[in-house]
């Protein structure tokens, strides 16, 4: 018989520890600000503006500068209605509804619960009725608690100011046990302290500001700091750098050689308010967002106290360099061959890019250089927006892991670029997990070893037939998978009557291989079988057409 707490006793210890949760969390989360909190801010945030329209003003200067709107408006939702998921290694985080809405957003929060949100990352409620409703690190409190009293009520009176906006809540998929919120008191109590920021008492104004805006309401740290194993920022290493997605949010300390220390300040100022410069390159993926949605939007004077802050003021973080690729010196080799036939065109051969702000330059750009190689490799596999006019495709289907490792070792060495060419198959075949690529690219299919696909085909790669005529065997069940077959070998044919039948299988393997790939509950093992008796299979159809 397994051993079991009387029942009294067991209710006992349960309350105990409830309340002594309810007392620890109480203590971690909740505090009052002081007057000296804000002691040496810059003026601007002491005090909020008496003037109703002014206050406005004020709290959507913020809303900008902390570049809420981004993270709490998801897919086809109105600003700010939330609904945005944010991937975390314990599962998908959706961002929550911060209209004014009393039904669906935050429309019945006091002020002192809005203070109590972003101060100290509790939101008004009980979890299992003892426990503060904690908020999850994702909506970075632990930056915003620097906040002063009078800027969290102007960014309340701003977002009370908006239109409500009936949205339910996006439901989240966090693992358990991730899923239950007094798990983060715990954490909290190793790794959150509420409270202000310690002004250095000799800065001047634009230093404050600088430093408010860096570490408060920009809370740069939050991605550009490396985390530990349970996802808190390791402080002592402010601004070294941190993977962020399958991208890499670089070193933006004031070191000189791997920070910002040594761009010139109007460099950095064109990076966040210009959209960049063919010098340092064009922000892209999560600081894109950033930058068109607020640095860029924040007057220049405010950009350049940020630059000044960044650039003078934080510690310099000079980090040891990874060890490099084990053939490495092959791995450039091979890389030169694969940017020259797949990059060489629009990044031009010496790395430049194509002015006036078309294609970034890959020569002098730092994020290209940083620790670890995913500035490569993220976009390789994922494509980017346009800069401005040029959008960059992604190259996912039609490169090999090895390829793609080997273009960026050679990209982060090339043309005086002083990075090390660290970059593995391995890494790549990781991204794939993370990267938005199509389902032919992904992991799965990568460790299938799905055939690449390109639109011309080549020694490599199976050319893509076009029409969608990949994606035929979407949802085919036994009963419809030789009509499907059929169906797409007579298209390939159409399109190319001399093609061979090696080929014309490659084709029919290129479209299946995926399927099979997700098909869930097989191993590895099975799902090769399951790909061989597809072969086997589709052999006589092919050679009867």
């Amino acid at each position: 018989m397994p051993f079991a707490l009387p029942e009294f006793r067991a209710q006992r210890i349960v309350l105990a520890a409830a309340a002594l949760a309810l007392a620890l969390g109480g203590a971690v989360a909740t505090r009052i600000a002081l007057a000296d909190d804000s002691a040496n801010y810059p003026a601007a945030s002491l005090t909020a503006p008496t003037d109703p329209a002014a206050l406005l003003a004020r709290g959507k200067y913020l809303v900008t500068a902390a570049d809420c709107m981004p993270c709490h408006t998801g897919p086809g939702h109105a600003p700010f209605s939330g609904g945005l998921v944010v991937n975390t290694p314990y599962g998908g985080l959706a961002s929550p509804n911060i209209t004014p809405d009393k039904d669906t957003g935050i429309g019945n929060w006091s002020d002192q619960d809005f203070y109590n949100a972003l101060h100290d990352g509790v939101a008004p409620g009980r979890s299992y009725l003892v426990f503060p409703k904690f908020l999850y690190p994702a909506m970075p409190y632990t930056s915003y608690t620097k906040l002063s009293y009078a800027d969290v009520m102007a960014i309340k009176a701003y977002l009370f100011s908006l239109p409500p906006a009936n949205v339910p809540s996006t439901p989240s998929s966090l693992a358990f046990p991730f899923n239950q919120r007094p798990v983060l008191l715990g954490w909290r109590i190793l790794f959150f302290r509420a409270g202000p920021m310690h002004m250095d008492p000799s800065w001047d104004e634009h230093m404050k500001n600088g430093a408010y805006l860096t570490e408060a309401l920009g809370h740069c740290g939050e991605c550009h700091t490396p985390r530990n194993m349970l996802s808190a920022t390791e402080t002592g290493r402010a601004y070294a750098g941190a993977p962020i997605d399958d991208l890499y949010a670089p070193n933006i300390s004031s070191d000189k050689t791997q920070g910002v220390g040594g761009w010139t300040q109007a460099d950095l100022v064109a990076y966040l308010h210009d959209d960049g410069n063919m010098v340092k390159g064009s922000p892209f993926g999560a600081m894109s967002d950033m930058t068109e949605n607020s640095t860029s939007l924040l007057p220049l004077s405010d950009v350049i106290d940020i630059a000044t802050y960044l650039q003078t003021a934080t510690k310099p973080q000079h980090t040891t360099p990874p060890a490099a690729a084990a053939d490495a010196t092959d791995s450039v080799s091979r890389g030169a061959a694969v940017y020259a036939a797949n990059c060489a065109g629009c990044h031009g051969k010496t790395g430049g890019g194509l002015p006036p702000k078309f294609v970034p330059n890959l020569a002098g750009n730092d994020s290209i250089i940083a620790d670890q190689p995913y500035n490569v490799i993220g976009p390789v596999l994922s494509g980017l927006a346009p800069w401005t006019k040029i959008p960059m495709p992604s190259f996912a289907t039609r490169l090999s892991d090895q390829q793609i490792a080997d273009v960026a070792n050679y990209v982060r060495t090339a043309w005086g670029n002083q990075g090390v060419p660290n970059a593995t198959p391995a890494d790549v075949m990781r991204l794939r997990g993370i990267a938005v690529v199509p389902a032919m690219a992904d992991a799965e299919s990568d460790a299938l070893g799905c055939p690449h696909v390109s639109p011309a085909g080549g020694p490599d790669t199976v050319t893509d037939p076009g029409n969608g005529l990949l994606d035929i065997y979407q949802g085919a069940t036994p009963a419809t998978l030789a009509n499907r077959t059929r169906t797409l070998i007579a298209a390939v044919r159409a399109n190319n009557a001399t093609i061979s039948d090696a080929d014309l299988t490659n084709t029919l393997v290129a479209a299946y291989c995926p399927v099979v790939a997700h098909m869930a509950g097989l191993s590895l093992s099975d799902k090769q079988t399951a790909l061989k008796d597809f072969i086997a299979g589709s052999a006589p159809l092919v050679a009867a057409h």
